[in-house]
């Protein structure tokens, strides 16, 4: 029998998605037992895996500033997934609602070695596939500012339909 979740989880790159990262991504999206997970590649290049999880009521800022150790002053790369609270006014209906959306951050800044930038770009589909992340939102970082939470909740609330 193929194992066609293995043969998604590996693509050009040869970087694997290990099995910890869906296990936190469904606990993060399906039960909202976290507010965000960071992933990273591994030191030897071989598996993306999970580096950082954020407790469940953690605030985006949290993220953010986790965001900036990881990445040692923009010279590293990384995925995450964030829970995002955003409040909206629904037509016809009176007052506002809070709705939470997951979305994908990929972030690579200009500083970090081109070989790493190249890494995590060809990378990417592995991880979408094998968490099922296709149709999330998605955030392209290349430096920290393009993080900022307003930036972040405007433009989702721009892209969906809620």
């Amino acid at each position: 029998m193929i194992d066609i979740l293995g043969a998604l989880s590996v693509f050009a790159s040869g970087v694997k998605v290990d099995p910890s990262c869906k296990n936190a991504y469904d606990l993060l999206h399906n039960k909202h037992q976290h507010s965000y997970i960071i992933f990273k590649i591994d030191k030897n290049d071989t598996a993306i895996v999970v580096e950082k999880v954020g407790d469940k009521n953690a605030p985006y800022s949290e993220f953010v500033e986790e965001m900036k150790k990881l990445v040692e002053d923009g010279k590293e790369c990384r995925y995450a997934a964030v829970d995002v609270e955003v409040t909206v006014q629904r037509q016809g209906a009176e007052g506002a609602s809070t709705l939470n959306k997951v979305i994908f951050v990929q972030y690579c800044p200009d500083n970090a070695p081109v070989r790493r930038r190249m890494l995590y770009a060809s990378s990417v589909r592995a991880l979408k596939a094998s968490l099922g992340l296709e149709s999330l939102f998605q955030v392209q970082a290349s430096e920290m500012s393009d993080l900022d939470e307003k930036v972040v909740k405007s433009d989702l609330m721009s892209n969906q339909r809620i």
